[in-house]
């Protein structure tokens, strides 16, 4: 039991803060939303937690990925085009407009930070792959994310695209930029990787702030009838988060194996191109600039859902993965076989 909570700590504690946050919403008044509000700064956190996780990135295998391209630009296809219009196609079966609105957003955001890299290693895939994945996509959200949600939700939100786009690049590029930056003093960069558990396990406390303040949002908007949530609807949309994460991961491998990638690269591909960080969407669906003065905080649902699947997921996958072509040759040590969820994205 204490080993799974030490390596599950962060979902529990999610689904916790979730609870608290919807029952004090729900039992609170507007002064108590604004009190929130105002403890609870999306874009600050969003920009401290991708700092910290840039910060303990290793990138020094990023230019591997060059010497072949073919995974690495059908990587960033699928995660920049592909999963949106996956999304897109099961928007109309959505029986909540807040959750189809969430399914686009974490369908929209960029690769996990530090996530993709865990489980490609897990996996015996070519960190490199990912790596790139992770930091072009990052680096580049803030155009790509108001492109798709301006394309697919325009006739159904409204909200300040050019807002969105100042918002992501300060909270999002700069930050992933500033981390990378820093790594290039050799001194700054050995004592990064020296406690890059820590600060993994940093950037999630900041994390469950952020999903605080979505569910305190929430509960308030069930409270005053904004939100209507069924059983039904929470069904439809996970389902949905599952389909678009595995047609992802299971499209990447397929057409590796067709272009003759190496496992290694098939895998990278697959995990890289079909996983969505949880900061920048969480951010997206709560920032009262981006939709309206509110957000959308039940939004924020599909993100989690999406968030805790692909991790589950893609521990089954990675592992049956290694086990097919790499358990003889690689022989892993322990510490990687069962990576943390504190050293990872979050």
């Amino acid at each position: 039991m204490l080993a799974f909570l030490r390596r599950r700590w962060f979902l529990v504690c999610i689904t916790i803060v979730i609870s608290i946050g919807v029952y004090a919403g729900h039992e609170g008044s507007q002064a108590t939303l604004s009190q929130v509000k105002q403890f609870i700064r999306p874009s600050w956190l969003t920009a401290i937690v991708l700092f910290l996780m840039s910060l303990s990135l290793n990138s020094e295998h990023l230019l591997t990925s060059f010497k072949k391209p073919g995974p690495l630009i059908l990587s960033l296809a699928t995660n920049v085009v592909f999963l949106p219009l996956i999304a897109w196609a099961l928007l109309p079966l959505q029986l909540t407009a807040d959750f189809g609105i969430g399914l686009i957003i974490i369908a929209c955001v960029p690769c996990t930070l530090c996530g993709a890299s865990v489980w490609t290693r897990r996996g015996g895939g070519n960190d490199g792959v990912s790596l790139m994945v992770t930091m072009i996509t990052n680096g580049a959200c803030f155009l790509t994310v108001p492109f798709w949600i301006l394309l697919i939700t325009s006739r159904e939100v409204e909200f300040d695209r050019v807002a969105m786009i100042t918002k992501l690049f300060y909270a999002a590029m700069l930050p992933v930029v500033f981390g990378q930056i820093l790594r290039m003093n050799s001194q700054i960069k050995a004592f990064a990787d020296r406690i890059t558990s820590r600060l993994g396990t940093v950037a999630l406390v900041f994390v469950l702030f952020m999903v605080l303040l979505a569910a305190v949002q929430t509960g308030y908007g069930i409270q005053t009838s904004e939100v209507g949530i069924s059983l039904a609807a929470v069904a439809v949309v996970w389902i949905s988060c599952i389909v678009v994460h595995v047609s992802g991961f299971a499209a990447n491998l397929l057409l590796g194996k067709t272009f003759g990638f190496a496992p290694r690269d098939r895998i990278a591909s697959a995990i890289a191109g079909s996983q969505k960080t949880l900061p920048i969407a969480v951010f997206v669906a709560t920032d009262a600039s981006m939709f309206g003065n509110a957000g959308i905080p039940s939004a924020v649902f599909p993100l989690l859902m999406f968030h805790t699947s692909q991790f589950f997921i893609d521990t089954i996958l990675a592992d049956r993965h290694r086990e097919k072509y790499f358990e003889l040759e690689l022989s892993p040590p322990e510490s990687e076989s069962e990576p943390s969820l504190t050293a990872c994205e979050q």
